[in-house]
């Protein structure tokens, strides 16, 4: 236990206190502050405190003398834009805004039961167009309301929303409504990201750790001083707590940028959009994810000779990893598919899949038990087997060989025992 101790406290130590990790860390955690305040910040070098609106030229001749013009006119103090009603063709509309007088032109013809607006404008945001089309829309609607001159009761009658509530067939069932998926799509899918980046990178992290050690020598030393599976299990935690504060730092820095900003959006999401039993499937699935993906990371640090190697001796692992993430991706939108759910029982697919399962289907309790079950014996085998294989690996020098290398590894560790 001593052994393991000092090994978790050493790659730890080290990981923690090195300046790529400090540098990095900092570095994003200053991104996420900014990217949180960008509003703030472009507006402080821009040096002005508000935009003005941008100005439409409303050229109304409808039938309607102008009625159209005015009520948009109105809309200004409530809207995004300021229509300004524009007494003259069209023609000197558009040469007016070629001059910077007016932003866009928005030339109004017809009659109230068949109008036609033509908008003119320039830019690649298309959410433009559509609030322009919504203000005539509604400026419509009020319009027609008034000449029907119905009262408030009658415009009670036709604009009042239904009450509409979705509710299970069954008392134990559950129904998804639009609102509650689009939540949990987000957050799934954010999660699905989280779980892929922290599998990949930390893995990563673990191979060169052990590679590095390999390449100055003094792996010889430790490994026969400390059990293979006790030196592996305090290099994968250690590293594990690196990106658990790496992690921690990240979400304190988001809370810090969310408060300098002034906004709610942060908390918004802790108390509005996030499922905290997701948020418990995901940590339990980064937390096996990592163990299965960290000890064949170990285990391939362990057959190179140098940290250059690294690379090219962890590309199967991304591989699979990467194709996690894709098939999740697309399981985003059929997360009920045969292939996916087969998927789920494959141990490198299981972190990724059965938590997308979870978050966007109904997955039966007794099926989470039995993946998670498989889950954590795959991941209790893997890390003996590739303790194995660490063991001998780490006394080999030479060029790297995925097959070649497991064999002689394997036979080098028997000798060791």
């Amino acid at each position: 236990m001593n052994n393991f101790w000092t090994t978790f406290t050493h790659t730890a130590g080290r990981r923690l206190k090195s300046k790529t990790f400090i540098i990095t860390t900092s570095i994003m955690a200053l991104f996420i502050i900014s990217l949180i305040n960008l509003n703030t910040i472009l507006e402080t070098f821009s040096g002005d405190g508000a935009e003005d609106m941008p100005a439409v030229a409303v050229v109304d001749q409808t039938s309607e003398e102008g009625q159209f013009a005015e009520m948009l006119e109105s809309l200004a103090a409530e809207g995004s834009f300021e229509y300004i009603y524009y007494r003259g063709d069209v023609e000197e509309a558009l040469s007016d805004a070629e001059e910077n007088e007016f932003t866009y032109v928005l030339e109004l013809t017809g009659t109230l039961d068949a109008l036609q607006a033509e908008f003119y404008g320039e830019g690649t945001d298309f959410r433009t167009g559509q609030e322009v089309q919504q203000d005539v829309q509604r400026t419509k609607e009020t319009l027609a309301t008034s000449a029907l001159d119905l009262n408030e009761q009658e415009l009670a009658l036709i604009f009042n929303p239904v009450s509409f509530n979705e509710k299970p067939l069954s008392g134990t069932g559950e129904v998804r409504t639009a609102e509650t998926h689009m939540q949990t799509y987000w957050m799934v899918y954010g999660l699905v990201f989280v779980i892929y980046l922290i599998v990949v990178t930390l893995g990563t992290m673990i191979a060169t750790e052990v590679a590095t050690e390999k390449s100055s020598r003094v792996m010889e030393l430790i490994v026969s001083s400390v059990n293979p599976v006790t030196q592996m299990l305090g290099k994968i935690m250690g590293i594990g707590l690196a990106g658990l504060v790496n992690l921690s730092v990240l979400v304190l820095a988001a809370f810090a940028g969310s408060y300098l900003s002034g906004e709610d959006f942060i908390r918004n999401i802790f108390t509005e959009v996030i499922d905290y039993s997701l948020i418990i499937y995901a940590l339990l699935f980064i937390i096996l994810g990592y163990f299965v993906y960290g000890g064949v990371a170990a285990m391939l640090g362990a057959l190179v000779s140098r940290a250059e190697e690294v690379n090219q001796a962890i590309q199967p692992l991304i591989f699979l990893a990467m194709i996690a993430f894709f098939v999740s991706l697309y399981g985003l939108n059929a997360p009920d598919a045969i292939f996916i759910r087969v998927l789920s029982y494959v141990p490198f697919f299981t972190p990724q899949l059965l938590f997308l399962r979870i978050g966007m289907g109904t997955v039966p309790v007794w099926e989470i038990a039995v993946i998670s079950a498989l889950l954590i014996i795959s991941a209790v085998l893997i890390n003996v087997i590739a303790a194995r294989i660490y063991k001998g690996g780490v006394l080999m020098y030479g060029k790297f060989s995925f097959k070649k290398g497991i064999k002689q590894a394997l036979k080098l560790s028997k000798k060791e025992s």
